[in-house]
């Protein structure tokens, strides 16, 4: 069942697939975002008042993003990893803000799922008794708040908090992919939301090895007149790709980002643009040689390349390439890129 003018429908299509069931597992893509995790606390809750069924949230990689982190301090975020899990301990199945088969998840794409929730395109041959997905929203916080509102259910405080801080996140305080759902989300559950908690999420003390990561950015950055590169090398966690991503996308004068970063075996790529019809999406499913590791929306997207048993060498001729190659997808065939930092004697 698709999202469109029906959500009414789809709340009573999900109250009639939890009814009478014991267990849920709410599985989350690989290094959950703040819009993964409050779909995650939302969907819990509704299933404990609607249902009376306990969930399990389970997740792959790793939460390191120092708001991130603090998101799951503050608001008690119960979850486990997904190693740790039986899917035949539970009853229903829900996969949120991905879908099964995607490059982003582990979850493997013939696994029989109960229930779908999420803002990215639909993939093919999607295995789901109920399905809500609505890939012109900004993020799927944005449905489960919608879900929320029409349960009439008092939301409490944590939830709304977390709820408040993925739509911001995830459209950039409003500004990027976001719609008149989202805006009406977002001031539903502001209201409820705690302010004390809201802010030491949004502004949470920052390691050592952030600030070394910062210096990083701004040594390996480029730059050609519009657009912005950087490949930072060796990272620590693999969030910090689509972090500085962001970072770099507040540079003046420039309308579109591509930074990567290696973590183990893998590049990691994010694309920004300040371009509302930029289709940063369909762009990176051009640079990643697997476009089922690759995905987005207008304004934003990441990707993945397994870099298996590459040299040192040929990886750096892979960076070199993606820097080329995106220039030459957004119309520079031959992009001299220089440094953002110039060096000083």
């Amino acid at each position: 069942m698709k999202f469109d003018n029906d959500l009414d429908a789809c709340f009573g299509q999900l109250e009639k697939l939890l009814q009478g069931q014991q267990k849920l597992l709410i599985l989350l893509h690989h290094n959950p975002d703040p819009d993964a995790l409050a779909s995650a606390m939302a969907l819990r809750y509704l299933a404990q008042k609607i249902a009376h069924v306990k969930s399990t949230i389970a997740y792959t990689g790793w939460v390191g993003r120092a708001e991130n982190r603090a998101m799951v301090r503050e608001l008690k975020i119960p979850l486990k990893k997904l190693h740790q899990i039986n899917y035949r301990h539970y009853d229903r199945i829900a996969v949120l803000d991905t879908q099964p088969g995607a490059g982003n998840t582990a979850i493997p794409a013939d696994l029989r799922c109960h229930l779908v929730i999420d803002h990215h395109l639909q993939r093919r041959g999607l295995n789901s008794q109920l399905t809500i997905i609505e890939p012109d929203i900004g993020a799927t916080a944005t449905l489960l708040t919608l879900l929320l509102e029409i349960s009439c259910l008092p939301i409490p405080p944590d939830v709304a908090t977390a709820l408040t801080y993925a739509i911001r996140s995830e459209t950039q305080d409003l500004g990027r992919d976001a719609t008149s759902k989202d805006v009406k989300a977002h001031f539903f559950v502001y209201s409820r939301a705690s302010m004390r908690k809201l802010a030491r999420i949004s502004r949470p003390r920052l390691s050592r090895s952030y600030f070394a990561t910062l210096a990083n950015v701004l040594q390996k950055t480029r730059i050609f007149r519009h657009l912005s590169c950087a490949h930072l090398g060796e990272i620590t966690m693999p969030e910090v790709v689509a972090e500085m991503a962001d970072l770099l996308m507040r540079q003046e004068h420039i309308s579109w980002v591509l930074c990567t970063g290696r973590f183990g075996h893998t590049l990691y790529l994010s694309i920004r643009s300040t371009n509302t019809k930029a289709h940063a999406g369909k762009l990176i499913k051009k640079l990643v040689p697997d476009s089922n590791n690759a995905g987005g929306h207008d304004m934003f997207a990441g990707g993945k390349i397994e870099l298996n048993a590459l040299s040192e060498t040929e990886i750096a001729s892979l960076e070199a390439k993606l820097s080329q190659d995106f220039a030459r997808l957004l119309g520079h065939a031959e992009a001299q890129w220089i440094p953002l930092i110039e060096e000083t004697s």
